[in-house]
């Protein structure tokens, strides 16, 4: 049997597996749509909005509660962070807790929003351009569109962000209930980053149904959601296990360790995000699984040229006609 019959056919095979074919056209659009520079510029504006968001949050938390309190929910949020990006961003967030000026409030608020809604943005252009929307709404429409969405949005983070401090009473009670104890990390772990996966899906699937200039089913933006957020739950558990400390990278970028590290999280971070968008998008355009080739991740053949007839040749039959 010749090599390339013997390949045909493992293509063949590999393309009957359900879901394959969605997910390799979604690395394609990836790819053509330039999506890693959006990817980047995501996390870009997330640096910027980052810092101020949290202190905004913060300073909220400690003022309703205790700054005991509101230590501790950010000691907990920070868990799903490789260590490297935890030490990075420990010392400002315990900085602005043990200040607790008010004037911080107002002008955290106001920059948050701002460069946050800037952030919102390019996740907006990114995801448009994963549907493949060229021309969205005017830049007015877009910014109030972002603005308003950021504001919810940062109300979800509050909410998801309460909603991680009951993750130790339900700790409590699968030790009370099922046996449990500290010496089982893999069901720790499971319960954190099950938790995570369920509020990214939600979170994954308002920004698909919301920020992209066009309108929306369920169905089309759930599947996407499902796999972007799993994707980021791999990702986070990866890097957390890879980057324990800084010491490799302090070797290459000495005290920027840690700023590295947290622009490398936050860049796989969008990626998993754009690449949920491209799973949608190409739902969204009718590729089945089993209709899908192996034929459609390749660029269309250009046109042969006719082969010329030799001098002196017989007249084709069609010429003759």
């Amino acid at each position: 049997m010749a090599p390339k019959t013997i390949l045909h056919r493992v293509r063949q095979i590999a393309w009957s597996v359900p879901g394959l074919p969605v997910i390799a056209l979604a690395v394609r659009n990836y790819i053509l749509h330039q999506s890693a520079n959006q990817a980047g510029s995501m996390a870009f504006s997330s640096v910027l909005a980052m810092f101020p968001l949290l202190i905004l949050l913060s300073a909220t938390a400690a003022y309703v509660g205790e700054p005991g309190d509101a230590a501790a929910l950010a000691q907990r949020v920070l868990e799903y962070a490789p260590p490297v990006v935890r030490d990075a961003m420990q010392p400002v967030i315990q900085q602005v807790l043990a200040q607790r000026n008010q004037a911080l409030l107002a002008i955290g608020f106001l920059v948050t929003l701002w460069t946050a809604s800037s952030g919102m943005q390019a996740v907006r252009t990114a995801l448009n351009r994963s549907y493949g929307i060229e021309r969205g709404l005017p830049f007015w429409k877009a910014r109030i569109k972002v603005a308003v969405f950021t504001v919810v949005v940062g109300g979800g983070i509050f909410a998801a962000f309460s909603s991680v401090i009951v993750m130790p009473y339900v700790w409590q009670l699968l030790e009370r209930n099922v046996g449990v104890g500290q010496e089982t990390p893999w069901l720790r772990n499971s319960v954190r980053y099950g938790s995570a996966f369920l509020v990214l899906t939600v979170l994954y699937a308002l920004l698909y149904g919301w920020l992209p200039d066009l309108r929306q089913r369920l169905r089309t933006v759930v599947p996407g959601a499902i796999v972007g957020a799993a994707m980021w739950v791999g990702a986070a558990a990866t890097l957390s296990y890879t980057l324990r400390s800084a010491g490799k990278l302090a070797l290459v970028y000495g005290s920027f360790a840690g700023v590295v590290a947290t622009l490398v999280f936050l860049y796989i971070s969008a990626t998993t995000l754009i690449f949920g968008a491209e799973v949608n998008g190409v739902l969204r355009d009718g590729v089945e699984p089993l209709e899908a080739s192996p034929e459609a991740l390749a660029e269309p053949p250009e046109s042969e040229p006719q082969a010329v007839p030799a001098t002196g040749s017989p007249p084709s039959p069609q010429s003759q006609g």
